[in-house]
This record gives structure tokens, sequence and C-alpha cells, in this order.
């Protein structure tokens, strides 16, 4: 990507702006997020949270590795944290951001990185916002990704 063609990430920014502002009202504490059935809320393994420590550090470590190679020439890290990202994905799933992500970027050529690497930059992007690290890494799985769900970041 080069900062010549910013068209493609002006609109994908845009759309995350649009979606924050027009997104349904966020779950209260307790209620299911948006499209996940409350009886598989309740039913759930753990890590079914962002919050359960869902991805390694060593993998939000190869993610930030990966966003400096590829992603950095575009975005800055100020897009995928703190209040944006709050806005945007709280309510949400991993599986959301997984899909948006890698199917919209790297600019010019979508999907061309293994999904293996959108799930480091998805650790990556948990980690800019307070998430725990555990022991198992994120899987690169969208359906799996559909199971976990990002709630608010612990207060730093």
């Amino acid at each position: 990507m080069t900062r010549a063609a910013p068209a493609t990430a002006r609109a994908l920014t845009l759309s995350l702006i649009v979606g924050a502002c027009t997104s349904a009202p966020q779950p209260s504490a307790g209620t299911a997020p948006v499209g996940i059935p409350p009886e598989l809320v309740a039913s759930s393994p753990s890590g079914s949270s962002v919050l359960d420590g869902v991805f390694t550090s060593g993998q939000a470590s190869r993610g930030e590795q990966r966003f400096r190679q590829v992603c950095a020439a575009c975005h800055s890290t100020n897009e995928f944290r703190g209040g944006r990202f709050r806005i945007r994905w709280v309510g949400q799933t991993a599986g959301d951001i997984f899909e948006l992500v890698s199917t919209m970027m790297p600019e010019g050529d979508p999907g061309s990185l293994s999904q293996e690497d959108y799930a480091n930059l998805l650790a990556y992007f948990l980690s800019l916002n307070g998430y725990p690290a555990g022991e198992e890494p994120l899987p690169a799985d969208v359906s799996t990704l559909r199971n976990v769900r990002i709630e608010e970041a612990p207060a730093r």
C-alpha cells in the first residue's frame, strides 16, 4: 500500500466511523451482544470474551511486526485503539473484526495475508486496547472467532 492511493483506506476508515455512529445500541451487562443468541453466550466455554485472554503475547508481538511491515504505511495504531476501537467494536465479536480486516486489507490486495497473519494482527489490536494475553493463541478461524465477544477493556 502506498500513500498515493488512499481512497480505499479512507473508505475503510469512513465505514468504521459510520458503522460506529449507526451501530445498534450496546448490550447491557448480562445480555447477549448483537448477533449472538443468548443461549450461546450462556453456554459458551471459557474464552468467549476478549477479557479471558484469548491470544498470546507472542502472537500480539508477531501482529505488531506484521502491522509495521504491511499496515503502517497507511494506518496509525490510533485507528485501532481507545475510543475509536471501543465505539466501533464493543458489543461485536472478534470474528467481525477478523472478517473485515481479512477481506478489505491490505489496500490493493485484500485477503493476501495468511489467515494466521490476520489473527496475529487482531491479537495486536486487542493488546493495544489493554486486553490480557493468555496461554492459547487466537484462532485464525472466523466462525470460531464469532464466539469471542468484544467487551469493554479493563481500566489502564
